[in-house]
């Protein structure tokens, strides 16, 4: 059955209805990280303008509400660390009201909210280059090609700064490519930027502003 035609949907414009992330992406709860990602592309594509199909069962703005769960979906499950809580605290039976993005951000406490501590190994793997620390004070303009240069110079691969960062590396290639199909809402960019530019040692609030400059940008010009 195709996934606009799923029953979860049915009374989603109700704002006092939550349904599980899952159910929405159409997953099992034990699936691997990965088939989370196909998923989330599948129901992108649904619930999207380029499937003419939804239009014949939802208004334009229906739609677009659909789309932002899905958006909504990914964003937890789509990232380990809240993808954990959301699953124990899914286990302990507590009211999907309370697993929304925004509550189980606020309760890790992980995601944008606070500093990862870098492994011993990530600290000892490269050498400081004056040059290249001189260049990243003085850059302005930061996109994703500059995000992807301070994060080879600090020797992190995309799964490594996955692991210190807890945001998916799906996610964070999306980052450095500027790939807007493969994001999520612009707020959640800007807390990916926050907690990259901490991470590598960046001014959080000039690549934050530069890149969401950038990035609305781009997002125009679609």
């Amino acid at each position: 059955m195709p996934m606009a035609l799923r029953p979860w949907y049915k009374s989603v414009m109700d704002l006092n209805d939550r349904y599980n992330y899952y159910d929405i992406l159409e997953i099992n709860a034990h699936c691997p990280q990965h088939e989370i990602t196909t998923a989330y592309e599948r129901a992108k594509y649904t619930y999207s303008g380029e499937n003419p199909a939804i239009y014949t069962m939802f208004n334009e703005v229906e739609a677009r509400d659909l789309l932002k769960l899905v958006e909504e979906a990914y964003s937890v499950l789509g990232n380990k660390t809240l993808r954990a809580l959301y699953d124990e605290k899914i286990g302990q039976k507590r009211p999907l009201t309370d697993l929304s993005f925004e509550a189980l951000q606020t309760e890790s406490k992980t995601v944008f909210n606070s500093t990862p501590k870098k492994p011993a190994s990530a600290k000892s793997e490269f050498v400081i280059d004056k040059k290249i620390e001189t260049e990243f004070k003085e850059t302005l303009q930061w996109d994703g090609s500059m995000l992807k240069k301070a994060r080879e110079y600090r020797k992190l691969t995309p799964d490594s700064l996955s692991e210190i960062t807890k945001i998916s590396s799906f996610y964070l290639r999306a980052l450095e490519d500027m790939d807007p199909k493969n994001l999520p809402a612009s707020v959640y960019v800007r807390g990916y930027i926050s907690q990259v530019a901490k991470v590598l040692g960046l001014d959080e609030k000039k690549v934050c502003d530069s890149y969401m400059k950038i990035f609305k940008s781009t997002l125009e010009n679609k």
